[in-house]
């Protein structure tokens, strides 16, 4: 029996009892409802939320079967290198112990530890859905429940835009969101925006690889559907990262370009025709979010010469020029914190976090941690698709998105203002990553 065998033999049994599997598709689905289920009280009111109860599931079938995970996550650099960032903040934990108890903050370390646990528990979950897509017939199940999931969290913001569904969080969000609507999703609007950009990532990469049978009807509605909350969501650094994939697309593969565009196109045309309102809820949007907070009136016109982007920043950054000059500052007072850091999530020192996460991991877990982070990230780079290139194409698209976009925020980590992002980009890396091996096998074949 060769080793791919024995692999394939142990997965077969891991995934034999039915709670496994439901495990994966609870997680699947908290990635689009992150409203809480249970609520109880030690600092003020508490949550906790699908991914937290079902996470512990996901940690125990990881522990029950650690031979054949931890070797299945070393024969993959795209988790081996994860999984390297995920226990260097492990070890990290120790200096955010150290500063909370010292400076008398010993729920911040408590709160820590629920973060980090989320980031173990997104992580896993990516590795036993690689693990449990190596069976090919599963692939188009997982593909259509993510397809579905994505089209029903747009119909809810649609009904609520529509005012036929109430706001669904509680006041305090409401307060702090300004009743921002996002469904499910978390009210940050950065939760709804990237949430529904990834799934527009995943539906075209569905639609430009036709060889994945998967339902065509469910891939444009995603993409359509998907597009239009992104429009919808007003988040600045959502529409950067559509511009940038969008970009990447029509330079690498002009022609699939034209193919998509036609389809969007149409779909557009459509809406104009029957006067949707929400072509009208997405114009004033994007005018309200960016057009109206330019204060150089040429800045999107392709004749101009004189575009400063520095002054964009300025206009559209919402504050982030001044916090990163700020960040640049404390390291520069703190040269302590570049090696190794002062622990993940330790903000204790300055307060907040830079909005950017090259120098949020700076500070938390040092040039070492930004390292083993920005390893991960162009690990996906280096993997072979083989025949599957247009799944790399749209993985490329999305990573080189994500790096640019990374500088405005820190939507790739686990601050618990961006919920479950971390864990639906993994789950989308995966899902993008898996259908390699199919066309690998059936060559071999």
């Amino acid at each position: 029996m060769t080793k791919t065998d024995y692999l394939n033999e142990r997965i077969g049994l891991l995934f034999k009892p039915l709670y496994v599997k439901v495990a994966l598709f609870l997680m699947v689905m908290s990635y689009f409802y992150n409203l809480p289920v249970i609520k109880y009280s030690v600092q003020g009111n508490n949550e906790l939320r699908l991914f937290d109860i079902t996470g512990l599931l996901i940690l125990y079938i990881v522990y029950a079967n650690k031979p054949v995970v931890l070797f299945f996550i070393r024969s993959k650099s795209y988790l081996n290198t994860m999984n390297s960032f995920v226990m260097w903040c492990a070890l990290t934990l120790a200096f955010t112990a150290l500063f909370s108890f010292f400076m008398g903050k010993p729920f911040w370390f408590i709160k820590t530890l629920l973060y980090y646990y989320h980031m173990l528990v997104f992580f896993y979950t990516g590795v036993l859905m690689a693990m449990y897509l190596r069976d090919k017939s599963r692939y188009r199940l997982v593909a259509h429940l993510v397809l579905i999931l994505s089209m029903a969290e747009a119909i809810l913001i649609f009904l609520q835009h529509a005012g036929v569904v109430p706001f669904l969080w509680n006041d305090v969000y409401k307060e702090t969101y300004a009743g921002f609507i996002s469904g499910a999703l978390g009210p940050n609007k950065i939760c709804l925006g990237m949430t529904m950009f990834m799934s527009f990532v995943y539906a075209v990469g569905l639609f430009m690889q036709s060889q994945l049978k998967v339902n065509k009807i469910l891939v444009i509605g995603c993409m359509l559907s998907s597009l239009a909350v992104i429009g919808i969501s007003g988040s600045r650094t959502t529409y950067l990262a559509l511009i940038i994939f969008l970009c990447y697309i029509f330079v690498m593969k002009t022609r699939k370009f034209i193919a998509l565009s036609l389809v969007l196109s149409l779909a557009l045309i459509v809406g104009f025709f029957l006067n949707l309102e929400i072509i009208e809820t997405i114009t004033t949007t994007f005018e309200n979010r960016v057009l109206n907070k330019i204060s150089n009136p040429d800045a999107f016109n392709p004749a101009s010469l004189n575009v400063d982007v520095e002054e964009l920043y300025d206009d559209l950054g919402a504050g982030r020029n001044r916090i990163v000059l700020l960040y640049l500052d404390y390291i520069a007072s703190n040269p302590y914190v570049i090696p190794f850091g002062i622990g993940v999530n330790n903000r204790l020192l300055i307060g907040f976090s830079a909005h950017n996460i090259y120098l949020s991991l700076i500070n938390e877990v040092g040039l070492l941690g930004l390292y083993l982070y920005l390893k991960w990230l162009f690990s996906f780079f280096y993997l072979k698709f083989g025949n599957a290139s247009s799944l790399k194409l749209v993985l490329n698209g999305l990573v080189i998105a994500m790096l640019v976009t990374l500088y405005f925020g820190e939507h790739l980590y686990l601050y618990r203002s961006v919920f479950t992002i971390l864990g639906y980009f993994i789950l989308v890396t995966v899902l993008l990553i898996v259908p390699r091996y199919y066309f690998i096998n059936e060559k071999r074949k």
